[in-house]
């Protein structure tokens, strides 16, 4: 599969653009210079990958599991921006070794209550509701960050349709969990960049050169 490069921009008032490198992403972070009243910033990324889908998704991710948010634990910034925390009570898991976790997101609140340092399209998680998470671990903070826009799926239940997916069990019912056996059976390696294509070069036309015509005597 041809892996796509996703850019998403988005400009907030009066702002100072700050490149972080995070994993396999470049993280661009919009920091308001101005205190303005009610307002939610957002950040832009670049992926080296589409993680729209499910097979890219599944390989970047080192843990992916379904789970219920319990509890919010707090918010930190870890310099660019507030990033904030979640207790998660695992009840499947479709990749990696995770039991009960806490979950990081990217994103929080100011001291004026505005959400700020979400990436666009996403959503601050909610306590009580459960979610399909796609999840790097922070051995330093020991949690698993949530790779943003798409790791982070609402689902009430794991066994709810999915509409499309192949039907891994042989039941006749494709559901989520049908659709995240696929994605981690089918995952994509992201370790390594897709190799350059090697430059070709065109022949001379003719590498001899014809002869100089001769006169007649």
């Amino acid at each position: 599969m041809i892996l796509k490069r996703k850019t998403v921009l988005i400009t907030v008032g009066a702002a100072l653009a700050v490149a972080v490198g995070i994993g396999g992403s470049v993280l661009y972070q919009e920091v308001n210079q101005r205190n303005e009243a009610a307002t939610t910033s957002h950040v832009s990324l670049t992926y080296d990958a589409d993680f729209s889908d499910d097979a890219n998704l599944a390989g970047a991710a080192e843990d992916l599991f379904y789970g219920k948010i319990t509890a919010l634990k707090g918010q930190k910034d870890l310099g660019i921006g507030p990033e904030t925390q979640y207790a998660v009570e695992v009840q499947r898991v479709f990749k990696g070794d995770v039991t009960g976790v806490v979950v990081n997101q990217q994103g929080g609140k100011d001291e004026d209550g505005n959400v700020v340092n979400l990436p666009e399209d996403d959503a601050l998680l909610e306590v009580g509701k459960r979610y399909l998470f796609a999840t790097k671990y922070n051995p330093d903070h020991r949690f698993n960050t949530v790779i943003p826009v798409h790791g982070d799926i609402p689902i009430p239940d794991t066994e709810a349709p999915a509409l499309g997916a192949p039907d891994m069990n042989g039941d006749g019912q494709p559901t989520m969990s049908d659709r995240w056996m696929a994605a981690v059976q089918n995952q994509n390696d992201l370790s390594t960049a897709p190799p350059d294509e090697e430059p070709t070069e065109e022949p001379d036309e003719d590498p001899t050169p014809e002869p100089s015509p001769t006169s007649s005597p």
